[in-house]
């Protein structure tokens, strides 16, 4: 077999050695190619949706609340926003945050103490189970509109809030703020915390307290600590309320103003250990007005020695000592 014959074989059954074959080798340019194209794209990008708005009702779905007249919208702020029996409070947790939760007046007056609070009442299934819920009320209505909030507001804080103890009053004014705070009027607080985990709300209610300088009457049902004496009471609660109390003489321009709002009822000062009523009427009228005498000296007390002249410094020497000017 000549070599020409044995080289058209070869390329003809496709077999042939490489060696006599010219190697190509193809560049590309780096440039002209992306990572991130496929053969797949064809250039077009998605179209992204619009987030869907909501569509208005139709004027004639929507009623006319602002076109009513004044003395009716007034009714409807009461029925809606007023409770004649009293937004009663008790404290709770929720999502892990202190708040407030209403309940009705009978189990305000069911979970309170004949005359004393010596633990934290908070809101409970037996509290839900054993008394019927409170009247609704629509704060919300509030929300409406600037105009709205502000002809109804008045309504809403013009309720009596009544707080189960010191950590009620304390988680409520934390949650409204200091704007809404200037907008209450009547408040009552009918216990105090004991121990060592509540007894420290016993002050700090009224830190935040000092935010309500509008109120008209704020009622005490009981003084705080055990004493029944009118001076160690009232030392007890200046102690307490002091910034509640001197934030009031501030607002008002008189230093015992806090005392024009503040109302005690005559068993305020009563001994634990007492029977209720046992004592003269008289003698109740008398601890009364002594404890409120206490407190006003208290207060002036203080009022001197914020008014009082800077006194001289004295400088310590190693002969003696000498005034320095």
């Amino acid at each position: 077999m000549s070599q020409t014959t044995a080289t058209e074989q070869c390329f003809a059954s496709g077999r042939y050695s490489k060696r006599k074959r010219t190697q190509v080798t193809y560049f590309m340019d780096e440039l002209d190619v992306s990572d991130t194209e496929s053969d797949f794209e064809d250039g077009v990008q998605a179209k992204k949706r619009k987030p869907a708005t909501p569509k208005r009702l139709p004027k004639s779905k929507i009623f006319p609340f602002m076109e009513l007249p004044a003395e009716i919208r007034c009714m409807i702020y009461t029925y809606a926003l007023s409770d004649p029996t009293g937004i009663n409070l008790v404290a709770t947790f929720k999502n892990r945050r202190r708040t407030v939760e209403r309940i009705s007046a009978e189990a305000q007056a069911g979970i309170k103490d004949t005359r004393r609070y010596y633990s934290a009442n908070r809101i409970n299934e037996d509290i839900r189970t054993n008394y019927a819920d409170p009247v609704s009320l629509s704060p919300c209505l509030l929300a409406v509109s600037k105009q709205i909030h502000q002809e109804g507001r008045d309504v809403l804080y013009a309720n009596d809030f009544a707080f189960t103890d010191s950590f009620a009053l304390y988680s409520f004014m934390l949650n409204i703020g200091p704007t809404a705070a200037r907008n209450l009027k009547s408040l009552r607080l009918m216990g105090w915390g004991y121990g060592r985990g509540m007894k420290a709300y016993n002050h700090s209610c009224f830190a935040v307290l000092a935010w309500a300088t509008n109120l008209d009457k704020l009622t005490i049902d009981t003084t705080p600590g055990y004493s029944s004496n009118p001076k160690g009471a009232a030392e007890q609660l200046y102690r307490d309320a002091f910034p509640w109390l001197e934030a009031m003489g501030s607002a008002k321009g008189k230093v015992d103003a806090a005392l024009d709002v503040l109302e005690l009822p005559e068993s305020a000062l009563e001994n634990y250990h007492a029977i209720p009523g046992q004592r003269p009427a008289n003698e109740a009228k008398q601890n009364i007005e002594s404890f409120r005498a206490a407190l006003r000296n208290l207060l002036a007390q203080q009022q001197k020695r914020v008014m009082a002249k800077p006194s001289k410094k004295r400088k310590v020497l190693k002969n003696g000592v000498t005034d320095e000017l």
